[in-house]
């Protein structure tokens, strides 16, 4: 099981949060965690590569993408690029973690782990009172992968229905480069305001609308920018 430190003191980042709607909060898991978690995910093989298509979201399997042809992938990167030069694009791996819990696709898995630290009552009430809202019932959950040419372009995360309060980001790269790209920036209009780097066992949380993006992450990059990431939402959790 995966331990929130005992040190944090979610307490004293709350004035922050509620003047700027955004923060990053050091050192969030225990070590032995954190450590443990970036092993989990360095560790999977099963990865989506995931993309939007004519607002249509995604999800290739990775492995198969591995198979094609040189000219293939081209191809591809071609396409995203193409729709990212005018219109929302996103283009990184994931793993559907949320899913794998609900549809019980991974019963062995240390993935379904990962769903119950962000669902426990620990997290969630930690999250309760750093954004101030009560109403957090649950969190969902995916992790991702930023490696070379991949990126997030901006976007506000607020969609009809879901109930978003805030969205988190725990950061899960030992010694990223802020040089390799894929940092996380927050814009108030097309201003980049605030830049967060990936800071290892760091989380990031915002408010849901925000404005915000990953960068480019560089042809130069080493690695994988590793990430557990969703949204802090209100309603009732079903399956």
């Amino acid at each position: 099981m995966y331990h929130i430190s005992e040190l944090l003191d979610i307490e004293a980042h709350k004035a922050e949060f509620a003047e700027q709607g955004v923060i990053q909060v050091r050192d969030f898991l225990r070590q032995d965690s954190a450590q443990a978690l970036h092993s989990l995910l360095e560790s999977q093989r099963e990865w989506n590569l995931a993309f939007n298509k004519l607002g249509s979201h995604v999800d290739l399997s990775y492995r198969d993408f591995c198979s094609w042809t040189e000219q293939q992938k081209k191809t591809l990167s071609e396409v995203v690029w193409a729709q990212a030069a005018t219109d929302f694009q996103y283009f990184y791996k994931s793993i559907p973690i949320f899913d794998i819990y609900a549809k019980k696709l991974l019963p062995d898995s240390d993935l379904n782990e990962v769903f119950e630290l962000v669902n426990s009552s620990e997290f969630l009430s930690m999250m309760r009172t750093l954004v101030g809202d009560d109403s957090i019932s649950f969190a969902d959950v995916q992790a991702t992968s930023f490696e070379r040419g991949h990126f997030l372009k901006e976007h506000d995360d607020n969609v009809q229905g879901k109930g978003r309060v805030a969205a988190y980001v725990l950061n899960l790269t030992p010694n990223w480069n802020s040089d390799w790209g894929g940092l996380f920036h927050v814009l108030d209009d097309q201003e980049v305001v605030k830049t967060l780097v990936p800071t290892f066992n760091a989380i990031n949380v915002f408010k849901v609308p925000r404005k915000h993006s990953v960068s480019y992450v560089t042809p130069f990059a080493r690695g994988s920018r590793f990430s557990i990431t969703g949204w802090l939402r209100r309603g009732e959790l079903s399956f």
